[in-house]
């Protein structure tokens, strides 16, 4: 008996130290739709370093779906959206993912996929954190930061 409640309290500890222990936290994540049918989406959000080293965010994963770093830039008076390989993140710094910076482009959709509200899991792949867990809920364009109840906080 005395093992098993030693092995249970390692194992509750160990849950409450992994969980407690990243220094990456998101708030207000949203994936936003121009319009209902559209073939692609963009995720925003604030993503904060609480810890004293940098990280870098270097991919994205949302199951079913072909999603990536993107930043929009001006070049020539023109805005163009382009593949990023990795974000820094400075430590005790925060970066924001918002329109016309960096964004995380979901791409492919079908007609009526991710319909305003749906919920998309989502993990943020970081050099030193690692895998981050993220909720974003499904927006219309303009309604950014209005989605009720959208602030997730991750470990």
């Amino acid at each position: 008996m005395r093992k098993i409640l030693t092995v249970a309290a390692m194992l509750m500890a160990t849950s409450a130290f992994a969980d407690g222990t990243s220094s990456i936290q998101i708030e207000d994540p949203v994936m936003v739709k121009a319009f209902e049918n559209a073939r692609a989406a963009g995720g925003y959000m604030m993503i904060m370093n609480t810890g004293t080293e940098d990280d870098l965010l270097v991919d994205v994963k949302i199951e079913g779906h072909m999603a990536m770093i993107h930043e929009s830039r001006e070049d020539d008076g023109v805005m163009r959206m382009l593949h990023v390989d990795a974000v820094e993140v400075p430590a005790e710094g925060m970066v924001a993912f918002a329109p016309g910076g960096f964004h995380v482009m979901v791409m492919g959709l079908q007609p009526g996929e991710l319909p305003y509200g749906e919920i998309v899991e989502a993990t943020l792949i970081f050099d030193r954190a690692g895998e981050v867990p993220v909720t974003f809920e499904v927006s219309e364009k303009g309604m950014m930061g209005m989605a009720h109840g959208n602030q997730a906080k991750t470990n």
